[in-house]
C-alpha cells in the first residue's frame, strides 16, 4: 500500500496520521512529513493505526523523531499502532521506549 500521512494541529499536539508502508521507499518521505508537520514546540502524536508494513528505515525515522523530541524535552506518542507497527517495535526490543495509546488522544468517544 502506498505511504500517505495527513496532519492535525490541536491545541496540545501535532498528530501526524500515517497510513500504508512505511518502508525505504517511504522512510525518506515519511521524515520530510515529520519535520514540515512538526518543529518541536508541542508534543507529537504519530496515529499508526492504517500502517500496513512497518521496516527498519522506517522505525529508524521513529527512533530518530524520539531522540529530536528528547531534545526539546518534547513526547512523542505512537497512538493506536497496528500489528505491523507493534510487530517490529517488539523484534528491535525498543516498545518501551514510546509511549504507547490506544487512540489518538482527544478523540475518544
Amino acid at each position: 500500500m502506498e505511504f500517505s500521512s495527513t496532519v492535525t494541529q490541536t491545541p496540545h499536539h501535532v498528530v501526524l496520521a500515517v497510513a500504508g508502508d512505511v518502508d525505504l521507499a517511504a522512510h525518506r518521505l515519511f521524515q520530510a512529513d515529520i519535520e514540515q508537520a512538526w518543529d518541536g514546540s508541542s508534543d507529537l502524536v504519530i496515529d499508526c493505526a492504517q500502517v500496513t508494513f512497518l521496516d527498519s528505515m522506517g522505525l529508524r525515522v521513529l527512533v530518530h523523531t524520539l531522540q529530536r523530541a528528547a531534545e526539546y524535552d518534547r513526547r512523542v506518542t505512537l497512538a493506536a499502532p497496528s500489528a505491523p507497527v507493534t510487530r517490529i517495535l517488539d523484534l528491535a526490543g525498543i516498545t518501551e521506549m514510546f509511549t504507547i495509546v490506544e487512540s489518538v488522544p482527544g478523540t475518544e468517544g
